[in-house]
């Protein structure tokens, strides 16, 4: 078997048997991948501090038709800032989840990759962290193919700038202008919204953590995104409970 070298972001640790572990990573060279790591949770150096999630490493694998061997893991970025911060933990623990539960392994994908190596020290180091994971998502759901056009009116074919509301039916992919929606539901957005998710989808990958919603629309487009990828997954998120529990605290409930 050839033994292959990538980039990889940890997402899962489990363990496994006595003395193994089971990782799962997103790796620039191969997407997903879950891997063997025998003797990990025995040794003490072979694998020192390199299967924490978030952390971002050199993973040497080779790979058999089922789980990957994992050679050998140099850390390159634990991420640490992340450790010391609930509510900074938690959503960039749900953008991991939302990479670990709806992209197929195997499937490469290296700007898939990339997003979410830019994000995760974002997360350590920003204010504002569920404005973080909303561009994260809605990027994931432009690169994944699942964010649709967004320009007109699914019905009339009006276009965008043509009105200052507009409501997205997540679950049906379509857009529905004020004549129209009451056929459709879905989330409300202004203009300014839905532009902006727009320009999120065509901008370079450095440039769309300038984009800021609208505090007023931020708890709505982020209820919508994720009710939807619950029902796309057909479960909660882990990292969704921890959010629901963190947020009384967060408002001095």
């Amino acid at each position: 078997m050839i033994v292959q070298t990538t980039e990889a972001i940890v997402l899962q640790t489990q363990d496994y048997k006595e003395s193994d572990r089971l990782i799962t990573f997103y790796t620039r060279g191969a997407g997903k991948l879950k891997g063997l790591a025998k003797g990990a949770r025995r040794s003490r150096k072979r694998f020192a501090n390199t299967f924490e999630l978030f952390s971002l490493v050199n993973l040497t694998y080779r790979a058999p038709k089922s789980l990957v061997w994992i050679e050998a893991c140099k850390l390159l970025e634990p991420h640490l800032a992340l450790r010391s911060d609930l509510q900074r933990w938690a959503h960039a623990a749900l953008a991991c989840e939302v990479v670990l539960e709806m992209t197929p392994e195997g499937d490469t994908e290296e700007e898939l990759f990339l997003l979410l190596k830019s994000a995760l020290p974002r997360f350590a180091a920003g204010k504002d962290p569920e404005n973080l994971v909303l561009l994260f998502l809605l990027r994931f759901l432009s690169i994944t193919g699942y964010l649709p056009e967004l320009g007109e009116c699914s019905v009339c074919k009006k276009r965008v700038r043509s009105a200052t509301r507009w409501n997205w039916n997540m679950g049906r992919g379509t857009l529905f202008c004020p004549e129209h929606h009451a056929q459709g539901g879905g989330v409300s957005l202004d203009l300014g919204t839905l532009m902006l998710i727009r320009q999120l989808r065509q901008l370079p990958l450095e440039k769309i953590w300038r984009l800021h919603l609208l505090q007023d629309n931020k708890s709505r487009v982020f209820n919508a995104l994720v009710e939807w990828m619950r029902g796309q997954i057909g479960r909660d998120l882990n990292s969704l409970k921890l959010l629901e529990q963190i947020r009384p605290i967060q408002n001095g409930v």
